[in-house]
Parts: structure tokens; C-alpha cells; sequence
């Protein structure tokens, strides 16, 4: 069965700054966060919520597991003993690009001219949003999947373990990002917008 690619868009009000993942990101150990550390990533969330533009597309395609890791793509075959493991009992797929947009990697170039603290909390912040892009992603995903009396795999991402990030190719050949939400690969493998994430999700049948 072939599926369309599904365009999502999210209001900048919807997407959740925890201040204390916004840390970590920037290497802050937990149990030494200070309420003034706290404050200071807060001084910044509503300049960076500004420029926060959120999209995401996602599909869903069938694949098919071998022997030695081997794994076949609609966009070719992958050897991959992580993503083999992760995919354990899938035979289909929700391939997913998110992204908070071209405006935020200005904000963030912006701030490297004036004050590199600044910009590396607005980096960090980055991070943190996109990442709940995909978390309320996955969500509507997985409650998408338990409506078929399915569940989700944990999503993975192209240059994890050896699921190496040359496969970005072949996700932007089957999502077609730039169509729907503007997001392009480089040739050195670089998404733009910088602040974006691809992810594979597998789709397994409950027991």
C-alpha cells in the first residue's frame, strides 16, 4: 500500500523550552543547576520562541529485514546491525523530517556576531525545540499506530551507531522535506535549517 506524505505545522506557543534540557544540551550536570542558571537560559526563551517556525513531514513505507543486518529501504538496501536490532519484528516504517526553521539559524548567526554566550544558549534552546517537535510528532505517530492495534520502536536517526548518516540521501529522496517544509541536505550532509532532525520509526504489531 503506498501513503501520502503528511505535511504537520505546529504554533511556536505549542512547543515546550524546558529550561533544565536546554541545560543539559549546554553540558550542565543536573544536580548542580542553579535557579540563576535557570533564569539565565529563561531570559532568552521569548526572543528565541519569536523565531521558532515548526514543521515536520512524515511518511510510511514498508521494509523488509534480512540476515547479517542487511535491511531493504524503499531507497536501497542498508547493513546496519543497530537499526536491525531496532527494527526487530517491523515491516513497516513512519520516516520523519522536523524543523524550527530558516529564521532561527538567523537569529542564532546574529547573536555569534555580538556575544557567543548568547548565541550558544540560543543554540541549546534550538536543540531542545526541535526535539519536542519530534517528541509531539512521535506522539501523534504512536497514538496513530494504536488506533491499528500497533506500537512504535524507539525513533533513530541517520549517524547513530551504524546506521551511518550517508542514508540521509536516501530519507530526503522518499520524504522530499524541501517540498513541504523547506528543509534541505548540502552535499557534505548538512541539513538547512540547521535546527532539524530526520528520524526512522519502526511499526510493530502488538502481542
Amino acid at each position: 500500500m503506498t501513503y501520502p506524505i503528511v505535511r504537520k505545522t505546529y504554533q511556536a506557543a505549542e512547543i515546550e523550552i524546558d529550561p533544565g534540557e536546554v541545560l543539559r544540551y549546554l553540558g550542565y550536570k543536573k544536580d548542580l543547576v542553579t535557579a540563576e542558571d535557570i533564569s539565565q537560559v529563561e531570559a532568552f526563551i521569548p526572543e528565541a520562541r519569536a523565531a521558532i517556525k515548526p514543521a515536520a513531514c512524515w511518511g510510511r513505507f514498508a521494509v523488509q529485514l534480512h540476515p547479517k543486518n542487511k535491511i531493504t529501504f524503499p531507497y536501497g538496501e542498508v547493513i546496519s546491525k543497530d537499526l536491525s536490532r531496532n527494527l526487530a519484528g517491523c515491516s513497516e516504517i513512519f520516516l520523519f523530517a522536523a524543523t524550527i526553521g530558516l529564521e532561527y539559524d538567523r537569529l542564532v548567526q546574529r547573536a555569534r556576531i555580538s556575544s557567543m554566550a548568547k548565541a550558544s544558549f540560543l543554540n541549546a534552546i534550538g536543540a531542545a525545540s526541535v526535539e519536542n517537535v519530534c517528541d509531539q510528532l512521535n506522539e501523534e505517530l504512536r497514538q496513530l499506530a494504536a488506533g491499528e492495534g500497533k506500537s512504535l520502536r524507539p525513533r533513530y536517526s541517520a549517524g547513530y551507531g551504524d546506521y551511518t548518516l550517508e542514508n540521509q540521501r536516501g530519507i530526503f529522496d522518499l520524504l522530499t522535506p524541501s517540498k513541504y517544509i523547506g528543509l534541505a541536505l548540502k552535499d557534505n550532509l548538512i541539513m538547512v535549517p540547521e535546527k532539524s532532525v530526520t528520524a526512522v520509526i519502526g511499526i510493530e504489531i502488538k502481542e
